[in-house]
């Protein structure tokens, strides 16, 4: 990903300006650290992180790729306000407007706080998504705060029991999106556990693992080139044996 320009902010979805490229769209919680993955995400500072809940009041769409001229490679990314706590009734309508009518929408990525896990309002929202059949995926977000808790490097044994802690999040989050009877089957990919601060061998934890998830969704992911090799004869059987 690279070159993410502001394109437009808007409280409404009948004010979107909206163009032909394919979209994704990271929602959550208030506060669940969706500004500062966005700002990681895109290498740019964006969105405006906060400690305070519900800093994000509009709806605000991102270009990564592509020129002006050519848009044929250019992803829009749009950061929704957060729900919840410091988030607002009338935001969320807005939001359900888009999420059910915006045909150029490849995937909803939901932010959950990895250390409280996934809570009621996360479950609505994961309903919406099936009944408005939108492909969304999982985002487990600070999940260093699971894993590196304090200022100290933990002990091997005691960073074996918070990666087991982190897989049992993983796991209970698999749960609430497995389809059933009731619902289709929307969620894809795998669940991501990812940090915008915690470096592991010289990355930011998951973060890669999201702008794949991001390209796949728009149809971008990397294809190899298949090497053509020139046709041979082939040669008979009795032939070989001569």
């Amino acid at each position: 990903m690279n070159r993410p320009e502001f394109l437009w902010s808007a409280p409404k979805f009948k004010t979107m300006d909206f163009g032909g490229s394919p979209e994704v769209c990271f929602l959550g919680r208030s506060n669940v650290g969706k500004s500062s993955l966005l700002n990681t995400l895109l290498c740019k500072k964006i969105a405006h992180a906060s400690s305070k809940p519900g800093r994000t009041k509009l709806m605000n769409a991102f270009a990564v790729g592509g020129s002006e001229d050519d848009k044929t490679n250019q992803i829009v990314v749009l950061d929704m306000p957060g729900y919840g706590k410091g988030g607002r009734a009338e935001w969320g309508k807005e939001v359900l407007k888009y999420l059910g009518k915006r045909r150029q929408l490849k995937r909803a990525f939901l932010l959950i706080d990895a250390e409280h896990g996934i809570k009621v309002t996360d479950r609505q929202l994961l309903a919406l998504f099936e009944e408005h059949q939108v492909p969304y995926q999982i985002i487990l977000s600070k999940a260093d705060r699971v894993l590196f808790p304090g200022s100290r490097t933990p002990s091997p044994t005691a960073l074996e029991g918070r990666i087991a802690d982190l897989r049992r999040t993983m796991e209970t989050v698999k749960d609430a999106i497995q389809p059933s009877p009731e619902h289709g089957a929307y969620g894809v990919g795998e669940v991501i556990a990812c940090s915008s601060d915690k470096w592991i061998d010289g990355k930011r934890m998951g973060i890669d693992a999201v702008r794949h998830a991001v390209l796949q969704a728009a149809g971008m992911e990397f294809q190899p080139r298949i090497k053509m090799v020139k046709p041979m004869d082939i040669i008979p059987h009795e032939d070989i044996f001569r």
